[in-house]
């Protein structure tokens, strides 16, 4: 994921509206003022205007990850005007363009553009239709060269921009005080109910207890995610389950439940509750540094399990004097155990002892290691 692409955000959404369109209406679309498009191109032809940017009110305090400030997220209105052969937007030619158009747009409904700039969008690009009355036009389209003509408004929302500020992250706390001890009452029920996961945030080998009511020998497996764990200790309460240390698992917020098995195949599982698999961070390295005046940039290597796969959202922040100096977006690889974070020369640091925190897909790591950032 690259959210420092999101900056061409309001360009990309005009260009994937635009390439769409044009290819399912197998004709001309532009993306100008409507008078401008109007005086160029001997051919009929669709075209976009974008009109006004609204910030959205439903998504403005919605954050991608915990400790980072909210970004923008952006509500783009468009004009689509229709042009026959002779320019003219009030003739039955240009009338059926616009019809075609308004079913082209139909089609589309919802946009899933693969480009850096749109890929991390957390949802679809919703095109949606509005009223377009004399006075929206008339307000649009006035001026001595200009002249009143018939369009159709629609909107596209939600377009993320994320800005490049640092997140407000913490190394992690270990432990508050000594661990409770309490007991489980088993009640009569038509399904067990998970209660607690015990510990709710863990790294891989990690044995987890998951209890709660009618929780008991008879569950056989432990649903986390896609996966199903094999229970590995029970009691009238609680049972057992181990991590297990494969690439196909990354770390994250994940869904986790108890299930047992019925005489006809079927499973019964439980409510599930939300765990948290942590990144195994053990160690990093660092490269040679080149110096830019006083600072220094280049390259560190980071080693462990779980570190995040190509797909995983990762981040490796510079942790100095209370506060981060540095956070960079980093590609994970598949076997994730290990990462390259490359401080480039426009981001160089200045020399010093800083720590290392890593987050994946919004899990951070509890280990969080010195390095020595000196030449």
């Amino acid at each position: 994921m690259a959210l420092a692409a999101t900056n061409e955000a309001i360009g990309a959404v005009s260009e994937a509206v635009r390439s769409q369109l044009a290819l399912r209406a197998q004709m001309l679309v532009t993306v100008s003022r409507p008078d401008i498009a109007a005086a160029s191109d001997e051919e009929p032809k669709l075209n976009l205007f974008l009109y006004q940017v609204e910030f959205d009110g439903h998504l403005k305090n919605y954050s991608l990850d915990e400790g980072r400030p909210a970004p923008l997220w952006l509500v783009l209105r468009y004009l689509l005007t229709a042009y026959d052969q002779t320019h003219d937007s009030d003739s039955v030619a240009a009338h059926r363009l616009l019809a075609r158009g308004l079913a082209n747009l139909q089609e589309i409904n919802f946009l899933s553009p693969t480009v850096p700039a749109l890929a991390d969008n957390p949802e679809p690009l919703k095109i949606s239709f509005e009223s377009a009355d004399v006075e929206l036009l008339s307000k649009l389209m006035q001026g001595s060269d200009e002249k009143y003509r018939i369009s159709v408004a629609f909107q596209v929302r939600p377009v993320l921009i994320a800005p490049d500020v640092a997140p407000e992250y913490a190394p992690a706390v270990l432990t508050v005080g000594p661990p409770a001890v309490e007991g489980v009452t088993v009640l009569p029920t038509l399904g067990p109910q998970l209660k607690q996961v015990t510990p709710s945030q863990f790294e891989v080998s990690t044995t987890l207890e998951l209890s709660g009511d009618d929780i008991n020998t008879a569950i056989d497996s432990v649903l986390l995610g896609s996966l199903v764990l094999p229970v590995t200790a029970a009691r009238d309460g609680a049972v057992q389950t181990q991590i297990p240390a494969i690439p196909a698992l990354s770390a994250g917020h994940h869904v986790i439940a108890v299930a047992r098995t019925l005489p006809s195949g079927r499973l019964m599982s439980s409510n599930p509750l939300l765990a948290t698999l942590r990144p195994t961070l053990t160690g990093a390295s660092v490269g040679a540094l080149t110096p830019n005046g006083p600072n220094l940039f280049g390259d560190i290597t980071l080693t462990g399990q779980r570190l995040g796969g190509p797909d995983d959202t990762i981040f490796v922040a510079f942790y100095r004097d209370g506060a981060v100096a540095l956070n960079l977006e980093v590609t994970g690889i598949a076997a994730q155990t290990s990462l390259t974070a490359s401080v480039d020369n426009a981001h160089a640091l200045p020399p010093g002892t800083y720590y290392l925190i890593l987050r994946v897909n919004g899990a951070q790591a509890t280990h969080t290691p010195q390095i020595a950032w000196t030449p």
